[in-house]
């Protein structure tokens, strides 16, 4: 059950990032701050709604709630987007552009985003080796 895992890390990344005001890094005037901005805040919110539905539909223990296809391409997607989230955080809280109090609070949220996509990874292959027996 490792969507309960990926919603708990999730929860922790949203806390860091909007307790700490943290950022993506990028640059404002080409406007790559904005894209790594959404692309992070998407990843890390969007894939917490995902988990909380996949995560509803194996405790409703119904047939026909679950389907392995449909967890498997999620799962993969959040694997990706959330080693990209991770990079992009780990890439400006590691580089001199990050200067203030919050550098070690930003290299944990890159951490975590790892973490989290290692744990998709784990629940993508989970999901494909074993699935669930929804009957």
């Amino acid at each position: 059950m490792a969507d309960l895992r990926t919603v708990i890390v999730s929860i922790i990344c949203i806390a860091l990032l909007r307790g700490y005001n943290l950022h993506f890094g990028g640059d404002v005037i080409s406007g790559s701050y904005t894209d790594r901005y959404m692309t992070g805040t998407i990843t890390i919110g969007g894939f917490l709604i995902i988990s909380l539905a996949l995560l509803a539909s194996y405790f409703y223990g119904e047939a026909g709630t679950y389907q392995k296809l449909l967890e498997l391409i999620f799962n993969f997607a959040a694997t990706i987007m959330f080693f990209v989230t991770g990079g992009l955080v780990l890439d400006y809280y590691t580089s001199a552009m990050a200067v203030g109090a919050f550098r070690g609070a930003g290299k944990t949220l890159g951490a975590f985003c790892l973490v989290n996509g290692f744990l998709y990874l784990i629940d993508t292959y989970m999901a494909y080796k074993y699935g669930y027996d929804a009957s």
